[in-house]
């Protein structure tokens, strides 16, 4: 098959030349949406305003037409045609593609109800809900009636009145009202030589007529029941089994009972602009509750849903939510700047353009997505309603908790399982704003009168069953399978008489035991398919699926397809998942230990061979026993998250990798990957422990972990130690550059803290050398940041607040954003130091704001120790005493001396400046006490202060001010009164 051609009946899908378009490549649902407002009305223009209202329906974004234009330049590159969409004055129409309802509509009209009825599927599923998709659905569901009516009048003429029984009721269950339909039915049911069954069916719509519409039967449907009630009267021979098997209605639409009371809470919830928390174990129709939430709703929302193979893979969550966000207006990305808009599309690619400034570092693409989400979150506005929350990555939960604390009245639904959501998870969004749980419990008893229709069927579920909403519709679509129910009137009834007794027989049973009776009857190839998309827990690509099952991709899809009509897989935005949790749950469990791995094996491969992240890599190789391959990729995946700056996914990748006891080669990568996520988050014993244990390998490789551990004990420990491990780092450097440059700047900067100024200088200057030598503009920027530092201790403060505004714009230029909170901060006080305070709190807040969105506590300490001198200045000691309450909170957390100390000088500073001297000087004794003899700096100021305090105090100050000569740099002196 060549060209494009779109199915409107089942589940929606687009082909290219045979092969199905995913999903994933129209970058979102609404692109979908449009073709398919589009195929509904054939090749007719659809104006501008009509797809509009039809793609946002509870709100139009700012441009439309704009809007519109996006769309479509999105299906036509998912395409690979733009003419399959044409541009028309006011609106567009679908191009040269094929669309199956044409093709069953041509059919029909030209009594080919055979070939109508084999494209035949359920129209617009995924529109069920939308206005605009009411009149497509209610006229193909008329056609197809008709259809069946041909197919079954078709089938009598010739004699085939088995094959008349089949479609005559499926037209009856589509329209049970429909007299002709029913009539047709009857006759087939008598050729068969089923009368009793044909007159019990006239009998069933006589009793509709009256008890939905109060209207008597036509005469028609009275003549032939009286006929057929009489024996001897003609009745045609039977000419096929005696009786055919029942048309088994899907349970797939079961009907949304007994939540309307949850529905109207989280609907108060989200008008008043609250979050609030949904909780409930698997089965008790958390993701249905959520679905109808979306459709109750006046405005329109951000969906979106976890999935447990994401849960150490960054921004998984993150994606889908902002991706949904940017759908609801496109011109929101259009108002990013071209920096954050650039570290965005490394999730969205979609978002790609050419003037997207040079490539960032990790931690600064971290915070600039921080950043960029805050702001599409906030200007889309809508609800957020997240599912399955307890696979979140850490990654996607920081952003969730900033946009939460950040825009106060954005509403959320976050619904999670209870028992496999970490209390850190719920804490850290509960202090963004608060988190009131609504749990969800079994459906009453009652509430199962809104799905049967027989008092014995509904106390058979309800003492049956868990009374949960999947454990409900699993025993009622076993008794639909073995046609011991119907679906009439929205409700079930009982088909046989033993309906209650095997509704009590399958609740026995259990829903685990129901989804493994069907997945038992998928053998061979779809056998493995369905446990390979089980054991991937995500949504997987049909191409992934074929590569792992070594099968043909289009034998696969209708393969995949035949599984989803089971009501085992369903096709999501990325590709095949399993219909519900469970199902995922009960396949795997049900594999024996070899068959697990073999398909562990495979999907590991595939995964690998597909571009997959190593994490997820790494699991399936875990999984298939495969110790070594997996380490690995846990070290890649470990270091790949570092990179990205995602820390706290990259500790539990090496957590994981550790645990598998790798060789020495493989752990030292693992363990100088979580030792890096370590520090970030303030273990820095932690780190110094991993570091240390990953001193093997190569000279360089050496050098380098030694450079790192030497900094960590720089300020935090022990300066002394920290120079030794940099002299070891210099000499296992060797010939290799990038080592030797690393270790000369980390001795420099240690020199600077013992005082070795000049021979800080030489290694600086050469350091310097060999970065420029070998065009690293991160490190060149480091080293004039040191650079920077020692003007300033050296006292020359305006020419270092010169230095450090240009270093901090090398860093930003070279995208090292983390370290750009140092010297801007450092700016801002050197501005506070020139009598310039609000322009030094402006640059104190600028490099707290970065330090906050990039989740360094190292860098807030820092920056709230200066915000808090520039607010004394400015005489707002409240906010002094906050900051600098902060600052010494979160710098004991780490344990860093250096910023210890620094925060008991601004909390000195600010009760001093509000008169407090005896606090102050409290404060002062302490700073003096952290810094002891080593943080010199520190020391002198302390010193310096305790004299300025003891003076005002009418008290000898001899002895502080010697103290504060005596030790540290020039700029330790200034303050000496």
């Amino acid at each position: 098959m060549t060209g494009v051609r779109l199915q409107l009946l089942g589940r929606f899908q687009v082909r290219r030349d045979g092969e199905e378009v995913p999903p994933a490549a129209f970058g979102g649902r609404k692109v979908r949406t449009l073709l398919r407002v589009l195929a509904v009305h054939g090749g007719d223009l659809v104006p501008h305003d009509v797809l509009a209202d039809a793609v946002w329906p509870q709100r139009l974004p700012a441009d439309p037409a704009g809007n519109l234009g996006v769309l479509v330049n999105r299906a036509r590159r998912a395409l690979g045609d733009p003419a399959v969409v044409v541009t028309g004055s006011g609106g567009y129409a679908l191009g040269g593609c094929a669309v199956d309802v044409t093709e069953f509509l041509t059919h029909l009209g030209a009594a080919r109800y055979a070939a109508a009825l084999a494209l035949w599927g359920e129209p617009l599923p995924e529109d069920a809900y939308a206005d605009w998709a009411t009149g497509p659905r209610d006229r193909l569901r008329r056609a197809h009636v008709e259809a069946c009516e041909g197919a079954a009048r078709s089938a009598l003429a010739r004699g085939a009145p088995a094959e008349a029984t089949r479609t005559a009721a499926e037209a009856v269950a589509a329209d049970p009202l429909r007299e002709s339909s029913t009539v047709l039915l009857a006759e087939a049911l008598a050729a068969c030589g089923d009368r009793a069954g044909a007159v019990s069916r006239l009998d069933e719509l006589c009793r509709a007529l009256a008890t939905e519409l109060g209207v008597a039967p036509s005469d028609e449907v009275v003549v032939l029941r009286e006929r057929l009630a009489r024996r001897g009267v003609g009745v045609p021979a039977p000419g096929g089994p005696p009786r055919s098997a029942p048309v088994r209605a899907s349970v797939a639409g079961l009907a949304f009972v007994g939540r309307d009371d949850e529905l109207d809470r989280l609907r108060a919830a989200v008008d008043a602009g609250r979050v609030v928390g949904l909780a409930g174990a698997a089965g008790t129709g958390k993701s249905r509750l959520l679905a109808e939430l979306g459709r109750a709703l006046d405005v329109p929302v951000v969906a979106a849903q976890a999935y447990l193979a994401e849960r150490d893979e960054a921004w998984g969550l993150a994606r889908s939510v902002l991706r949904e966000a940017l759908l609801l207006d496109a011109g929101i990305a259009d108002a990013l700047p071209a920096r954050t808009r650039g570290a965005l599309a490394e999730l969205l690619p979609e978002l790609s353009c050419d003037d997207v400034p040079a490539a960032l570092d990790g931690e600064s693409r971290r915070a600039l997505v921080l950043a960029g989400g805050l702001r599409i979150l906030e200007a889309a506005g809508a609800p957020l309603i997240v599912d399955d929350l307890q696979w979140a990555d850490p990654s996607s939960l920081a952003l969730l908790g900033s946009v939460l604390a950040r825009v106060p009245t954005l509403p959320a639904v976050l619904a999670f399982r209870p028992a496999e959501t970490g209390a850190d998870v719920l804490d850290r969004l509960r202090q963004a704003r608060g988190l009131p749980t609504l749990a969800l419990r079994p459906l009453a008893a009652a509430a199962l009168g809104g799905l049967v229709d027989d008092p014995e069927l509904l106390d058979a579920l309800a003492a049956g069953t868990d009374r949960t909403p999947f454990a409900v519709g699993e025993v009622l679509r076993g008794l639909a399978a073995a046609g011991a129910v119907v679906h009439a009137q929205g409700r079930w009834r009982p088909a046989a008489p033993d309906a209650a007794d095997r509704a009590r027989e399958l609740g026995r049973a259990g829903q685990r035991r129901g989804i493994a009776r069907r997945a038992a009857r998928h053998r061979g190839v779809a056998a493995d398919l369905l446990a390979l998309v089980a054991i991937a827990r995500r949504e997987v690509p049909a191409r992934v699926v074929a590569s792992a099952a070594g099968t043909d991709a289009r034998d696969v899809l209708d393969t995949l397809a035949a599984l989803a009509a089971d009501g085992l897989l369903r096709l999501g935005e990325a590709g095949w998942t399993t219909a519900h949790d469970l199902v995922a749950e009960t396949v795997a469990d049900g594999l024996d230990r070899a068959d697990r791995g073999r398909l562990h094996a495979l999907l590991a491969r595939a995964l690998a061979d597909d571009g997959a992240d190593p994490a997820e890599v790494a699991r399936h190789h875990r999984d298939a026993g495969d110790s070594r391959a997996a380490a690995e990729a846990y070290g890649r995946a470990a270091t790949a998250a570092l990179d990205a700056h995602a820390t706290r996914e990259a500790a539990a990748l090496a957590d994981a990798g550790l645990a598998l006891q790798p060789a020495a080669d493989v752990a030292a990568v693992l363990l100088e990957a979580r030792g890096a996520a370590r520090v970030v988050h303030g273990d820095i014993d932690g780190a110094a422990a991993d570091l240390r244990a990953a001193l093997t390998g190569p000279g360089p490789d050496r050098s380098r972990r030694r450079a790192r551990l030497a900094m960590l004990s720089s300020g935090a420990r022990d300066p002394q130690a920290a120079a030794d491990l940099a002299e070891l780092a210099l000499v296992e450097a060797g010939d290799d550059a990038g080592a030797r440059a690393l270790a000369l700047e980390t001795a420099a900067v240690l020199d600077v803290n013992l005082g070795h100024t000049a021979r800080a200088a030489d290694r600086a200057e050469e350091a310097l050398a060999v970065y420029r030598r070998l065009g690293d503009a991160q490190g060149v920027a480091r080293i004039l940041d040191g650079r920077a530092m020692a003007v300033f201790l050296d006292g020359r403060i305006a020419e270092a607040v010169a230095l450090f505004g240009r270093v901090a714009d090398l860093f930003a230029g070279s995208g090292d954003l983390l370290r750009v909170v140092t010297p801007r901060s450092t700016r801002g006080h050197g501005l506070v130091f020139l009598g310039r305070p609000a322009d030094g709190l402006d640059e104190t807040d600028a490099a707290l704001r970065l330090a906050r969105d990039l989740d360094s506590p190292e860098g807030v300490a820092y920056a709230c120790w200066h915000r808090s001198e520039a607010l004394s200045a400015l005489g707002r000691t409240d906010e002094a005493e906050a900051a600098a309450h902060e600052a010494l909170t979160v710098a004991r957390s780490l344990g860093h001396r250096g910023w210890t100390a620094t925060a008991h000088r601004a909390l000195g500073i600010a009760l001093q400046t509000r008169g407090d001297l005896d606090g102050a000087a409290a404060e002062f004794t302490e700073s003096a006490l952290v810094a002891g003899d080593s943080l010199t700096l520190f020391a002198s100021w302390a010193a310096a202060r305790l004299a300025q305090v003891a003076l005002a105090q009418g008290r000898d100050a001899t002895a502080h001010i010697a103290r504060a000569r005596s030790i540290g740099p020039p700029l330790g002196h200034r303050e000496i009164p």
